[in-house]
């Protein structure tokens, strides 16, 4: 029997041929441009694409055709989410439940919904229902998982995610998902062999063969690669130095971001080279930040003292440059927004991690204090003449500021690593659901002596938090 175009696009789907499923269906639609069963096919493997508008087009054009569809307002409500529009996605999914409240995948793709939305209990108890509906499965664990790590519910979460690991043991997306609640509790030595699986999930490696699992090195060549964010880079720096005196006699190189370059010139023994340079030869290589995982890091283990420092005669240059110190007055540092993700739902954690400035302006009323951005890019208008804004080239001159300030004031980005890593009293203003290796609670940090972290107490919620800092800014003692 003849496979006909519309059957041959729903098995490239399945295959995970999207291109061709869509030439498929565009055949059909060729032949009846009316068929909204394959404008919502070819408008799903759009979306699988991630070619939103075009996605969107074919679903609101299937809409149009089959209006009473709760098929297609889940899938549009999909993309919606993806495009970041939370309210309409949401107010999609409330009318497929008003008609359908049995409709266990419209409580799933809700309950993400209002995860977005920062509303993590509301979501907790969507996928609950999903659950209660469907049944178990590795995914619907996940979502609640999910959910509940970000409401910090981590017992409930953790267990979760354990269900879904009986159900689907080689699940990577529940056993990296894991790795994240368990960091935030600092149970390091169960976080850090799951958190490996990232490599099967968020990210793809940069090197595969000759992986290094912690053995003695002798005389060989071990690479060491950056692999996350700047932050990431430096904070996790810290365990070189703990590398090169656990295996003396060995050749050990650092493949980092140009930013850190400069800085890192002081890491005794540790040979450096730009990340996207071709890496020199090399015996075995590991990700900067599976070395907790062959170091066998625990709460117990883990230093907080300062290891960087910044240049003494850089630090002497920048001193002239900022501005200048006066009796009774405090020189800050700040940092109000994270660099920017992406676009739509992917730039959501970023949003989540910034400050609006209106919110943060503020902090900046009725200081004695001098104020410096330690943030790149053009100052905004309404900074103009309350801040000052040195031209920074790479981390040695941020370190090297830093090195002449009294306090940074940052959100969760790579300054505050950085400060903490000099040993400089850093405040981080954290979101309510905070991040894997700052705790789930508490002011300390295990891995930095001089930070004090500020929670924020509702999601999104940044003007309690700013009031409480300004206010203790202001009470500090000035010499």
């Amino acid at each position: 029997m003849t496979e006909t175009a519309f059957e041959r696009g729903n098995r490239l789907t399945a295959a995970n041929q999207q291109e061709q499923a869509i030439a498929a269906f565009s055949e059909c639609l060729q032949h009846n441009p009316q068929d909204w069963q394959a404008l919502f096919n070819r408008g799903t493997a759009q979306m699988r694409l991630k070619q939103y508008p075009q996605a969107l087009e074919d679903y609101l054009a299937a809409a149009a055709l089959n209006p009473a569809s709760s098929n297609i307002k889940c899938n549009l409500a999909v993309l919606l989410k993806e495009l970041g529009e939370l309210a309409l996605a949401e107010n999609l999914l409330l009318e497929v439940l008003q008609t359908e409240p049995q409709h266990a995948e419209a409580w799933s793709n809700l309950g993400v919904v209002l995860q977005y939305a920062l509303r993590y209990d509301d979501a907790v108890v969507c996928h609950q229902n999903a659950l209660q509906l469907a049944g178990n499965s590795g995914g619907r664990l996940n979502n609640l998982g999910n959910a509940l790590t970000c409401a910090l519910r981590l017992d409930e979460a953790v267990s979760a995610y354990r269900q879904g690991l009986d159900l689907q043991p080689g699940d990577a997306y529940l056993a990296f998902n894991l790795s994240v609640a368990l960091l935030l509790q600092g149970r390091y030595r169960e976080a850090w062999p799951l958190y490996e699986q990232r490599w099967r999930t968020i990210m793809q490696p940069r090197y595969r063969e000759h992986a290094w699992q912690g053995q003695d090195l002798g005389r060989q060549h071990l690479l060491v690669w950056a692999e996350q964010g700047l932050g990431d880079t430096l904070q996790m720096a810290r365990f070189l130095p703990v590398l090169r005196q656990q295996h003396p006699a060995a050749r050990i190189t650092l493949a980092c971001q140009m930013a850190c370059l400069r800085l890192f010139g002081q890491l005794e023994g540790i040979s450096l080279v730009p990340l996207e340079d071709a890496p020199p030869a090399h015996d075995w290589q590991i990700p900067l930040m599976s070395l907790p995982l062959r170091l066998d890091v625990t709460l117990e283990t883990l230093s907080d003292q300062p290891y960087l420092h910044a240049d003494a005669s850089l630090a002497s240059r920048w001193d002239q440059q900022l501005p200048e110190r006066q009796p009774g007055r405090l020189r800050v540092g700040i940092v109000w927004e994270t660099g920017s993700w992406g676009v739509g739902i992917a730039d959501h954690g970023r949003q989540n991690k910034s400050i609006p400035l209106a919110t943060f302006l503020p902090l900046l009323d009725n200081q004695q204090a001098d104020f410096v951005s330690l943030q790149l890019g053009t100052l905004p208008a309404e900074l103009q003449d309350r801040v000052f804004a040195p031209h920074i080239s790479d981390f040695a001159d941020t370190a090297a500021i830093i090195d002449q300030l009294d306090l940074i004031i940052s959100v969760d980005t790579s300054v505050v690593h950085l400060a903490g890593a000099l040993g400089k009293p850093v405040w981080v203003m954290m979101r309510a659901e905070s991040a894997p290796f700052f705790m789930a609670q508490g002011e300390s940090s295990p891995w930095y002596a001089s930070m004090h972290i500020w929670r924020q107490a509702m999601p999104g919620d940044w003007s309690p938090l700013i009031v409480s800092v300004a206010k203790t800014l202001r009470q500090l003692p000035r010499d």
